[in-house]
């Protein structure tokens, strides 16, 4: 090989180095370009983050405020169920002392007879014999109380329009015929 040839292999492969060298650089100004970007870009991130914590602290103490406020809702729920459950009893109790005075009032009244099939406390009522009375809460309905032929006691039967009572009185609420 002569000079001139080893000469230009030389000069070739310096200028092969020099582009490399080049093409080198030119990446790492690439990257370094790139990293000052992503740097920066995450620098706007994080303000954007810090301008919005004291949103996100807000937002954490209204939920805490409304956990707090549906507990202590819970609580007065639970409070006024236990106050209903207790006025519930309260008035099952007063009720069946009610119904115990009146059963026990009924009992020793000779004219109601607590022992009937359809016995309701209370619904006895006093009438005076051989009259007729229509009984409260019911339409059509009388209570003849009286003598009659086989005996004494009191009887309820319908009172039809028009209908008269054992004793051939004009029955209350009916007309005449």
């Amino acid at each position: 090989m002569d000079t001139s040839t080893i000469v230009w292999i030389v000069v070739a492969v310096l200028v092969v180095l020099a582009l490399l060298a080049l093409l080198a650089v030119a990446m790492r100004k690439s990257k370094a370009k790139k990293a000052e970007r992503d740097r920066a870009r995450a620098q706007e991130l994080r303000h954007e983050a810090a301008t919005k914590a004291s949103g996100v602290a807000h937002a954490d103490v209204r939920a805490k405020e409304a956990e707090a406020r549906a507990a202590r809702l819970r609580m007065e729920s639970e409070r006024a169920e236990h106050d209903a459950q207790e006025a519930r009893q309260g008035a099952q109790v007063e009720q069946a002392k009610y119904e115990d005075r009146l059963r026990e009032a009924d009992r020793l009244d000779p004219d109601v007879n607590h022992k009937a099939k359809g016995y309701t406390p209370g619904a006895g009522h006093h009438a005076e014999p051989g009259t007729a009375h229509t009984e409260p809460g019911t339409t059509g309905s009388t209570r003849v109380t009286g003598t009659g032929t086989t005996g004494t006691g009191t009887t309820d039967r319908a009172v039809a329009d028009g209908s008269t009572t054992d004793d051939g009185t004009q029955a209350p609420g009916s007309t005449p015929r």
